[in-house]
């Protein structure tokens, strides 16, 4: 390779680094941005995100809305074609069981995996009892301030559980168990009763109950489903057999 072809690789590589940077900055919140807003999450010059834009603008990937912008529906085509949201996966074989779960009990119901130290929502059907979840699809949250990560912790292999607690558990409201060794309580807990309970650990004035979703035959931990109340309500005293079952039965049908 000549050194032009090489420099031409090297200018190329970081225009398309720079392109994921405004991609990525519309994560967490914050659907329409101005220009200065992405520039500086993406921390590129404004003329530059502003060039990229266009571009992104042109291929549908990003909508332009009077002076600010949004992800367009190039973006949701493409995040739809994920292996979480293909025909027979997890997803598709967990939403009429979280269906049941919502219909039973009237709650929030999510879906959600394992990805590095976080879970990450691959569905939510939102409950009518009024409880501020402020979780969304394609969202993520520290694993361990969450029943729905306690309870694959709870499930997975020791070099699994070694990567997640050496990581710490991040204090995201005053109710997060943080300290290392009420976490580990808090996962042999879990093993033992086949669910695991959040009060409050990653939003405010919510309780939630989660199963592991096991895949049939062996050990592997697929992800979660969970339920979510109000820390006022009673819980339901067939809440932790349902999301066993729930959770058996998706293992049982994922292939």
């Amino acid at each position: 390779m000549d050194e032009q072809s090489r420099n031409n690789g090297i200018g190329l590589a970081t225009s398309v680094g720079k392109a994921l940077a405004v991609l990525d900055s519309f994560r967490g919140g914050g659907a329409r941005l101005g220009v200065s807003q992405i520039a500086a999450r993406a921390q590129i010059p404004k003329s530059t995100a502003h060039r990229l834009l266009n571009v992104l603008v042109d291929h549908g990937y990003v909508d332009r809305l009077d002076a600010r912008y949004q992800l367009g529906r190039a973006a949701f085509e493409l995040g739809n074609s994920v292996a979480e949201c293909r025909p027979r996966s997890l997803r598709a074989v967990a939403i009429p069981f979280m269906i049941d779960l919502h219909r039973s009990f009237g709650a929030t119901v999510h879906l959600a995996v394992l990805d590095g130290m976080d879970v990450l929502y691959v569905e939510k059907i939102y409950g009518h009892n009024g409880v501020d979840v402020p979780s969304q699809v394609g969202g993520r949250v520290p694993a361990l301030c969450t029943a729905l990560g306690k309870a694959i912790a709870a499930r997975s292999d020791e070099v699994t559980v070694a990567r997640i607690l050496g990581a710490g558990v991040p204090r995201l409201t005053p109710k997060t168990i943080t300290h290392t060794a009420l976490v580990k309580m808090a996962l042999d807990r879990a093993r033992q009763s086949g669910v695991a309970h959040d009060l409050e650990g990653s939003a405010p004035g919510a309780r939630c109950v989660a199963a592991p979703i096991i895949r049939r035959g062996s050990y592997e931990v697929l992800g979660a489903i969970s339920l979510s109340f109000a820390i006022s309500e009673k819980l339901p005293t067939t809440v932790e057999v349902r999301l066993i079952q729930a959770a058996t039965a998706i293992g049982v049908r994922c292939p």
